[in-house]
């Protein structure tokens, strides 16, 4: 595989539609280090696109991580804050779940790539929608 091939791979499983919901609200913007990353000669190879993965993902979680705390403290009622808690907790083992449904061993290495970008793009989504949440009211 060539390098430009790759790289274009990679970007492409990076922005996978997740379903009608996810596809409707803001589309997923990876930082730009993720390209540069994946762009790298490291990044061409399986192991690296896992690493350039998770380094996104630190960058995002942390993101995901200061959408929601903003989000509670939005929230004025502790019946609200349980709610989006308990929405909160569904969506990591939907996320979870659904991108290991992208990995199976037999499937070859670019199967875990996929999980991987899964992951980014799952944490991407609902840190954009986390911080819209409830502003505005």
């Amino acid at each position: 595989m060539t390098r430009l091939p790759a790289c274009i791979l990679a970007l492409a499983l990076a922005t996978l539609p997740l379903g009608a919901a996810q596809a409707a609200s803001k589309p997923a913007n990876p930082t730009p280090a993720y390209a540069r990353c994946l762009a790298t000669p490291t990044g061409q190879s399986t192991l690296g696109m896992i690493q350039c993965a998770a380094a996104e993902l630190a960058i995002q979680d942390a993101r995901l991580n200061r959408a929601y705390q903003a989000a509670i403290a939005r929230l004025e009622r502790p019946r609200q804050k349980a709610a989006l808690q308990k929405a909160q907790r569904a969506w990591i083992a939907f996320r979870d779940a659904d991108c290991a449904a992208f990995f199976d061993e037999d499937w070859g290495s670019m199967a875990r790539v996929e999980a991987n970008a899964c992951v980014v793009d799952h944490t991407i989504h609902r840190a954009n929608a986390l911080e819209t949440f409830r502003k505005g009211y």
